[in-house]
């Protein structure tokens, strides 16, 4: 996978953008029984605990500090909130990004969102949400490209796929929350994706806009329920943005924490057009499955993460590098 700084409007950067080809990463198989069927980490037998296949083992790795923050925000939200079904690596991806008080509010929130939409927190319950939010907007998702060797996530979506009617729609709103929260975790299948940080490159030409901005107040309230409740680090690329858009993004700016607001970047260019006309090769029925199906792999190796992943067990500690390299 090669993925170069996009080109913005002042020409400062220059887009290689490359679609996936569908292919699993080394010694995964699509067809494995999937070991994982709830977020906990508890052994319930005596089976040591193994790494998923294909993955790097120090890609399971924190520092003294993180293990230390990862063990206080979990007795935070265990003591303090009705939280439920939270693992182990759960706690660990909210360390990499949280303080233990930002961690114990979105302990509030998770359950939230998963009370109010049902959301179980199980492999075959995001299999359901991701599939059902592919098959309501098969274009919606152009491409996610994963590489576990580099801990590298990529995830390409088209924001003029949902019609402005449909943040006016319950019953699409909840399916874009479900299937978001769940997409959300699969784009994070490893500790070491969270610690990197993730891509999200949006293409916004073609963006319906509505009357009293309702569209705006109903992606800040998916925003909030899916980006915003689960922890993630990335960086948002825009493309083909109107002035309006840049708008939007700005007031989406404001919900978010300081440091997350700037990871989101306007104004970008893609030569060949649209960029669906790019990823959505030889057709868009064969590049939504393909597209599908490592959402659905990245969503496996995120439950089997979730069971394998214990605090108490010694995966090595992460060394810390050194101020000022790179």
């Amino acid at each position: 996978m090669s993925l170069q700084a996009p080109e913005s409007n002042n020409g400062e950067h220059q887009a290689n953008l490359h679609p996936g080809q569908g292919q699993l990463p080394e010694g995964l198989n699509r067809n494995s029984e999937h070991a994982s069927t709830t977020g906990q980490s508890n052994k319930e037998d005596d089976t040591p605990p193994e790494i998923p296949e294909g993955i790097d083992p120090t890609f399971f790795q924190l520092s003294e500090e993180e293990k230390e923050n990862a063990a206080d925000i979990k007795d935070a939200i265990e003591s303090l909130t009705d939280a439920d079904n939270l693992s182990d690596f759960m706690y660990a991806n909210m360390a990499l990004v949280w303080d233990v008080a930002t961690a114990v509010e979105h302990a509030y929130l998770i359950q939230e969102v998963r009370n109010e939409y049902k959301i179980l927190l199980t492999y075959e319950d995001g299999v359901r949400a991701i599939t059902e939010l592919v098959e309501l907007w098969p274009t919606y998702f152009l491409s996610y490209m994963f590489d576990l060797k580099e801990a590298k996530s990529v995830l390409v979506m088209d924001l003029s796929v949902p019609d402005k009617e449909s943040w006016r729609d319950p019953r699409k709103v909840a399916k874009l929350i479900r299937g978001g929260f769940y997409v959300t975790a699969a784009t994070f299948p490893t500790l070491e994706v969270m610690r990197k940080g993730k891509t999200d490159i949006f293409e916004f030409e073609g963006f319906q806009w509505g009357k009293g901005m309702v569209e705006v107040r109903g992606a800040d309230e998916v925003t909030r329920q899916t980006i915003g409740a689960l922890p993630s680090k990335f960086e948002a690329h825009f493309y083909h943005t109107p002035m309006m858009a840049n708008v939007f993004v700005s007031m989406l700016k404001k919900m978010l924490p300081t440091e997350v607001a700037a990871r989101f970047h306007v104004g970008f260019r893609f030569a060949g057009g649209r960029l669906s006309t790019f990823y959505l090769q030889p057709t868009p029925e064969i590049a939504s499955k393909r597209t599908l199906g490592n959402l659905l792999e990245g969503l496996k190796i995120r439950f089997d993460s979730e069971k394998m992943f214990s605090l108490d067990t010694n995966y090595g500690t992460l060394q810390e590098e050194e101020e000022g390299e790179d």
